[in-house]
């Protein structure tokens, strides 16, 4: 975190102290956290109250860790034994950490670039940051951090080393979007595309549109606004948005366009890459059509930041897809074929999952081809049909065996049937351990299988059973 004394914490929070503060002035704040679990000596925990959990049933834990500041605001025992540690009453300790992460972004001051949009966030942010990695010190978004409380402890991660920021902000309900800008205050925006995601809080794509639109609103008119052109809800938004814009694509034309990609089986790509002034020839090692979208926005996001050509496609070289996002694992036995999983289990949702069954349809060169596909969660009234079409793209991928998993599963299912995939190549499980001990015991060497589910079905699970019983 930049530099902070308690004085100037204790001011920005309107905290009360409690207990002796006659040495508060000259201190310097510590870094923050809300997990006593990971809590490290000298940090200041914030109780904060989630769903599951209350952070202030956890003082004593922390504070036995280490902590030497607790930031609460409920009553808590402060035994006499921690009268070396400092107490900050607010009146609400999530607000509290909001106000203290857009108090440190505003001290910073320097290049935020916030990252949302229905899928490939993360990806999109992780590409971005290998990219602009090549000229400046970039700090990022760990892991999935991305909500109300997420993007605060992600900006109390910056330090005045740090030369740019990139925030991933994630909604799952109108006006989300509008709080989370307010906090990181981004002078730089991408949106990614507008899908059926969260859908069950929205009652079209326009709703959920508008929804990501509200990241436009924190967005000075001297800021930069990156946007899919494939999208035309994004390029709608971005007509209404007077500052400055830079469209990406792979078929509309945009200011970064990328084209004719040729896949090398499923360790290689190569495509051209369309500037106004230079068409750029790169290589990723990885393949799939959706991670070109990621590539192109990172670009735009580079070239816009000033980072050399050269510089651009050599990085694009150096990226990695994110885990249970796209890994491709091989695990095989003795001198056999290997059997090929594609790992994109972390989540899922219909214009993921068409999108890498896109790329499914085009793989050659495997025995058979198997797909492992979970339920799609938080689709609304519209699951049952949107399942189904799911299942249409199914049947057109040119794949020998579906497994599905969950209610959504069975409606996938039903719409392979429509299409005359046959209903003997169909395996339905009420949950993804089921699907994983059929399956492990199904595939043969030189075989091919795609996992993919929504995050709350668990369809890693089959990934594990296949790392526990198989040679990676």
């Amino acid at each position: 975190m930049i530099d902070l004394s308690v004085a100037e914490v204790v001011d920005a929070l309107g905290a009360r102290i409690k207990g002796d503060a006659t040495s508060v002035g000259g201190l310097a704040f510590p870094s923050v956290s809300i997990d006593s679990r990971s809590i490290r000596k000298g940090e200041c925990f914030v109780a904060f109250e989630g769903k599951r959990f209350n952070g202030h049933d956890f003082v004593e834990e922390a504070l036995k860790k280490g902590a030497s500041t607790v930031i609460f605001s409920q009553d808590i025992a402060r035994s006499d034994n921690w009268e070396d540690r400092l107490f900050l009453e607010v009146n609400d300790t999530e607000a509290a950490l909001q106000t203290l992460a857009h108090y440190v972004r505003q001290g910073w001051g320097k290049s935020l670039i916030a990252i949302s949009g229905s899928v490939g966030k993360t990806t999109t942010r992780e590409f971005a940051a290998t990219l602009l990695e090549r000229r400046f010190k970039v700090v990022q978004s760990p892991g999935n951090l991305n909500n109300e409380v997420g993007v605060p402890l992600s900006l109390l991660r910056i330090s005045g080393e740090h030369e740019i920021a990139i925030l991933e902000l994630g909604m799952s309900h109108p006006g989300e979007l509008r709080i989370l800008t307010r906090i990181c205050a981004p002078d730089a925006a991408v949106l990614t595309n507008v899908a059926s995601v969260h859908a069950e809080f929205f009652a079209d794509l326009d709703e959920i549109a508008s929804a990501k639109g509200e990241i436009l609103e924190g967005l000075s008119p001297e800021g930069r606004f990156f946007f899919n052109a494939d999208d035309p809800r994004l390029c709608s938004l971005a007509s209404n948005y007077s500052g400055e814009t830079t469209s990406f694509s792979l078929d509309q034309p945009s200011d970064v366009r990328i084209s004719n990609c040729r896949f090398k089986d499923l360790d290689e790509m190569s495509f051209d890459i369309e500037l106004a002034e230079e068409h750029l020839g790169a290589t990723a090692f990885f393949v799939g059509r959706h991670f070109l979208y990621n590539i192109a926005a990172a670009v735009a996001v580079a070239t816009s930041f000033g980072v050399p050509h050269e510089e651009i496609v050599e990085g694009i070289s150096r990226l990695k897809v994110p885990s249970m996002r796209g890994q491709i694992l091989r695990f095989s036995r003795g001198n056999e074929d290997p059997i090929t999983v594609w790992d994109d289990s972390y989540n899922s949702s219909p214009l993921a999952l068409n999108t890498v069954l896109e790329t499914v349809r085009e793989l050659p060169g495997f025995r058979r081809k198997i797909l492992a596909l979970g339920e799609m969660l938080e689709l609304g009234p519209q699951a049952p049909e949107l399942h189904r079409q799911a299942g249409h793209s199914v049947a057109r991928c040119s794949v020998d065996v579906l497994v599905t998993v969950g209610e959504g599963g069975n409606y996938i299912g039903q719409g392979a049937q429509e299409k005359g995939f046959p209903q003997k190549m169909i395996a339905h499980f009420g949950s993804s351990q089921e699907a994983a001990e059929f399956l492990i015991e199904q595939l043969a060497p030189g075989e091919f299988l795609l996992v993919k589910g929504s995050r709350g079905v668990g369809m890693d699970r089959v990934i594990r059973l296949f790392e526990e019983r198989g040679e990676s």
